[in-house]
């Protein structure tokens, strides 16, 4: 699953279930079941199969339904040949993104794998962390979105192991009151197979 997708997911249910009223999100809730086996949060987690659902409850109108959805969550402010600025507007996944970087273990991998892709023991090493929290944690980075799979590189031992680089590119937090919005900055190469990037771009 795209790395956007990912951190947009922690946010859907809660607009689904507002913009569509509680009792036409329990029918959703119930067809995903049925027809997938799954929890309306594990299909928040692939957008292919939410989408199929949607489509058999709403016909053509799905498109601008799942758009308007998405553009609740963030919207795109800028965009380039090389990347793109969104704003997090919904305060649950801002929140999110906001405890992960103030986390200190957390924040000395993101910073690590900022301007350098590596390998899960590569930054291990290299973060100077304890290797069994540090592991946990660029675990629940990568569940988040907030890393994104880039590449291979072959390990000390010769096997072929993922390289992953940061999501964002550079984050600013806004905090108003007690809400808090992201703007940050994204590589189009890690968008271009992001449901959600496609949906609020039409």
């Amino acid at each position: 699953m795209n790395s956007l997708d990912r951190i947009v997911a922690k946010g859907i249910r809660t607009v689904l279930e507002e913009d569509l009223g509680k009792s036409t999100y329990k029918k959703i809730e119930k067809e995903v079941f049925d027809v997938y086996g799954i929890s309306i949060l594990d299909a928040v987690a692939d957008f292919s199969k939410l989408d199929l659902v949607l489509r058999k409850f709403f016909g053509k109108h799905t498109t601008n339904i799942e758009s308007k959805i998405f553009k609740k969550i963030l919207s795109v402010k800028n965009n380039t040949k090389t990347e793109s600025t969104i704003m997090i507007k919904d305060p649950s996944v801002a929140k999110m993104i906001f405890e992960a970087y103030g986390d200190p273990a957390k924040k000395i991998i993101l910073d690590l794998l900022l301007h350098e892709s590596k390998s899960i023991p590569e930054t291990i090493a290299k973060s100077n962390l304890p290797k069994a929290s540090t592991y946990n944690r660029i675990k629940e980075l990568i569940g988040d979105g907030l890393l994104t799979m880039v590449g291979f590189t072959n390990a000390s031992d010769g096997r072929k192991v993922n390289e992953y680089a940061t999501t964002f590119n550079k984050t600013i937090f806004e905090i108003n009151d007690e809400n808090i919005s992201i703007n940050a900055n994204v590589q189009n190469k890690f968008l271009k197979d992001s449901f959600v990037f496609s949906s609020i771009r039409v």
